[in-house]
């Protein structure tokens, strides 16, 4: 009867060390994904890339926790451009351009991301989706170097802008340096090209929760994460400005470079 008792004990304990240590296993890949999303947001190195490579390496990818994730960054992107948000609250003449371009620019994105919804979520889990959309970032990013400011915002240069955002909801593709790039080859001045960018990962981000709100689940590793997240996402995108300003978004084009490159190397293994 003893034996019997020690043995229950013995297995009981052994259940409760695995049970604990495959939670703080779940809850560091998490935290590791949640540092990943807020270094990749704003950096033109694709978020979405190295969210879907990492995971199909420790994990599979959860597309709620995913979106979740970008919900944190769009907290700091509504600190960091609140004096152009409450600009446009007020409606005053000089905005409602903005308004408008503003909403030409995020249609296409919203579209394909209905229409193709279920191709884009098969592309996560895959490295070569991944890698050629790494390498794809790299190209664009590099046009960068040759860009000239001549010119302002207007609705032909939003449409296109937002097609290049549409393209950027494939992994591997940078949603930043996709329609950071796309006003630089137009002409617009760096400033303006990054602040426009941070106004149209706005509805993006709202779009692509309500998308998967289906999925919705709360724990303790989400709201870890979400916070380091939010909080990291703010550093970076100061960064991000800072890099944009001296005219060296093209330096992260090499980056992309070796990412595709290995993304495509696991892909052949």
């Amino acid at each position: 009867m003893g034996r019997k008792i020690s043995l229950n004990l013995y297995l009981s304990y052994r259940t409760n060390v695995y049970i604990i240590t495959r939670q703080h296993k779940i809850m560091f890949q998490e935290i590791t994904l949640a540092i990943i999303q807020a270094a990749t947001e704003f950096l033109p190195i694709s978020s979405s890339g190295h969210l879907a490579l990492v995971s199909n390496l420790i994990s599979q990818p959860n597309l709620f926790f995913f979106t979740a994730l970008h919900l944190a960054s769009l907290l700091a992107v509504l600190i960091f451009t609140r004096k152009e948000i409450f600009n446009l609250l007020t409606f005053k003449p000089e905005y409602k351009k903005l308004w408008f371009y503003w909403i030409i620019a995020t249609i296409p994105a919203g579209v394909i991301g209905i229409i193709f919804q279920d191709f884009i979520e098969s592309t996560f889990s895959s490295l070569f989706y991944v890698g050629i959309g790494f390498l794809f970032s790299a190209l664009i990013l590099f046009l960068t170097k040759f860009s000239h400011e001549y010119s302002g915002l207007n609705a032909k240069k939003s449409l296109l802008i937002g097609i290049f955002q549409a393209v950027a909801i494939l992994p591997g593709v940078s949603r930043s340096g996709m329609t950071i790039s796309a006003g630089l080859f137009q002409g617009l001045n760096r400033e303006t090209a990054a602040k426009f960018s941070f106004l149209m990962f706005i509805p993006v981000s709202l779009g692509a929760f309500l998308l998967e709100l289906k999925d919705f689940y709360f724990d303790s590793g989400l709201l870890i994460s979400f916070i380091i997240c939010f909080i990291l996402s703010y550093v970076f995108i100061n960064l991000l400005f800072r890099i944009i300003k001296q005219g060296k978004l093209w330096w992260f084009s090499i980056y992309c470079l070796i990412a595709g490159i290995v993304s495509l190397s696991l892909y052949l293994i």
